[in-house]
């Protein structure tokens, strides 16, 4: 049996779905947790030029897995980063099609691609480090209420709102402008009727600084520690 009073910042390991649109910091914000890994599958690594920052471009989701599950027993990283799931997805469907000897997805190949993806979330909530999931950003529309939500980008009519379902963390990241007119890039860690976004550590702001080691100062200075 677990207790929750010996959790500590020592022994947290956060579970992050980040999703916005392109150059919003997403990258960024996920490589400034410690020691990183990145499965690469936007090949978006340019903006890390010069950081400590391991990765791999991945164009095979069976080579992905393969490393999946070879780094989650690995010590030497304390963070695991995929960089999309809405590319990774793409290469995950064509996995699925080559299994299944098929040329086109049909009903039957798009409940193993939903069956793939769920194990791989799963794997998440298991795996003992850090885990920051990167997206892309979707708008729907419902048909009757006209009703509009961003969402993260991927397939399905109901995988999209059940994918935050998998993770403590979900953050929608935004630019906004500071008073020199300068970029401002902000978290929205709540969800309204327009965003989907939600925090289990119940210690951020509504919109917040991206950044682990705000993160993780919040967390001490709210009793995060064990005394």
């Amino acid at each position: 049996m677990q207790n929750a009073i010996n959790i500590t910042t020592s022994t947290l390991k956060l579970r992050v779905l980040v999703y916005g649109k392109s150059g919003t910091g997403k990258t960024t914000f996920a490589c400034g947790f410690p020691k990183p890994y990145v499965f690469d599958f936007d090949n978006g690594m340019l903006s890390q030029r010069g950081k400590n920052v391991p990765f791999e471009l991945y164009t095979d989701y069976s080579t992905f897995l393969n490393d999946w599950r070879k780094f989650i027993a690995d010590d030497e990283y304390e963070t695991l980063i995929i960089d999309s799931i809405t590319t990774m997805e793409e290469y995950c469907q064509k996995y699925v099609l080559q299994l299944n000897k098929k040329t086109q997805m049909d009903l039957n190949t798009w409940g193993v691609l939903i069956d793939a993806l769920q194990s791989l979330f799963l794997s998440i909530k298991n795996v003992n480090k850090h885990v920051v999931v990167i997206a892309h950003e979707q708008m729907i529309q419902d048909g009757i209420t006209q009703e509009v939500q961003i969402l993260p980008l991927i397939s399905g009519k109901q995988l999209p709102a059940q994918l935050g379902l998998f993770f403590d963390e979900v953050y929608r990241m935004q630019v906004g402008r500071d008073k020199e007119g300068k970029p401002l890039y902000q978290m929205l860690t709540r969800a309204d009727t327009k965003y989907t976004a939600k925090s289990r550590l119940r210690i951020l702001e509504t919109v917040e600084t991206p950044s682990y080691d705000v993160i993780m100062r919040k967390i001490k200075e709210n009793g995060g520690e064990k005394k």
